[in-house]
């Protein structure tokens, strides 16, 4: 284990880190940080949705009923979290008034949501769309 690994997995720097980023978002205050815990709340509700339709198939059960909700909570919840991307990107080149304590944090949590709910739906929906073991069994 390197160095900054031990550092990072000690827990007394852990829970400084985890004080510090709270301590943070304090500063800014929760109205500026709320929206973007209303999007994280639902794309973790998305995201149990789609797990629960991976688990299903690979269960060999049917997950048909949680399609329709599950990309309404997805699109609703990307829309959402690229509406805010782009109100902060206006911030930063338009209107100039950019304040990195805010609008910075909620710059990168904003692109860390987006990216990690990507990646994640995104390989879950791999998952849903390769064919199931039987028949690939069939096939060969």
């Amino acid at each position: 284990m390197g160095p900054v690994r031990k550092l990072m997995t000690n827990r007394y720097v852990a829970t400084v880190l985890t004080l510090g980023a709270g301590w943070l978002l304090c500063l800014g205050g929760y109205k500026n940080v709320w929206p973007l815990f209303g999007s994280a709340n639902q794309l973790l509700a998305a995201l149990v949705l789609i797990a629960l339709a991976v688990f299903l198939r690979t269960t060999g059960r049917s997950g048909w009923m949680l399609y329709v909700p599950m990309g309404v909570m997805l699109v609703v919840t990307f829309t959402a979290l690229v509406q805010a991307l782009i109100g902060i990107g206006k911030k930063i080149f338009i209107t100039g008034d950019f304040v990195f304590l805010t609008d910075g944090l909620q710059l990168i949590v904003a692109l860390a949501l987006t990216c990690l709910g990507v990646l994640v739906a995104a390989s879950c929906f791999k998952k849903l769309a390769a064919p199931k073991e039987e028949e690939v069994k069939k096939a060969a």
